[in-house]
């Protein structure tokens, strides 16, 4: 099992700028974001849910 990877503090802001703008973003927004910062869309998918849930506790 490989080792779970944090986004760097670039690929976080980017990730908040889209946050900003779309809460829920689409599964083209999603891998078109993945495929920008190196990321796997499911990883994309994770970051915005626990986006969700943080910013619902708030």
């Amino acid at each position: 099992k490989t080792k779970r990877k944090r986004p760097s503090p670039e690929h976080v802001q980017i990730l908040n700028m889209v946050f900003e703008r779309n809460f829920f973003p689409t599964t083209d927004v999603r891998q078109e974001l993945a495929r920008q910062l190196g990321m796997c869309p499911r990883a994309v998918q994770v970051w915005f849910q626990n986006k969700r849930q943080n910013w619902r506790t708030k």
